[in-house]
């Protein structure tokens, strides 16, 4: 499925919220494999986190109870998120991106991800961008070794990779 899913396209549906809902099962797909596919330096919960208001909110459920690794998925919608909590925190606003921020996330080695343009070239980790209509990854590699965290190259080898 997450091969599948890095190379889908938005197009060909009839109306846009059929192209969101569709963008937004992507992310939680992607979301789910980025836990399957990123190695933490410390064993911890499988926790994804949402920070802020995002259409993924309605996808992000599905993922609850799901096994990684014989591990259980959680999923944690509300605010205020707590880093150390949380294994990959999706935000849904750059603004709250913020040098603090990064720290506990690095401190705790924590996957931040966005879908905010920009987003990894302002410190996040992995941010979902749309490119003629296609869903791409661009990753900030510092960031992410910063954290202590090591992607697959099955991961990598898909992402626009920041260094």
């Amino acid at each position: 499925m997450f091969c599948a899913c890095a190379c889908c396209s938005l197009q060909g549906f009839a109306d846009d919220s059929q192209s969101v809902g569709r963008e937004y099962q992507l992310k939680t797909a992607y979301l789910f494999h980025f836990a399957e596919l990123a190695e933490w330096p410390t064993a911890s919960p499988v926790t994804i986190c949402l920070q802020g208001n995002s259409p993924i909110h309605t996808y992000l459920p599905i993922l609850d109870g799901q096994a990684i690794h014989n591990t259980e998925v959680q999923v944690k919608m509300g605010f205020p998120i707590v880093v150390a909590e949380c294994r990959i925190i999706f935000m849904s606003d750059l603004h709250v991106l913020s040098p603090s921020l990064l720290e506990q996330a690095y401190k705790q080695h924590v996957l931040i991800v966005s879908d905010a343009t920009g987003f990894a070239a302002k410190g996040g980790m992995i941010e979902f961008a749309l490119r003629d209509n296609k869903l791409k990854l661009v990753v900030n590699l510092q960031s992410v070794k910063q954290a202590g965290l090591k992607l697959s190259s099955k991961l990598l080898r898909m992402a626009e990779i920041l260094e």
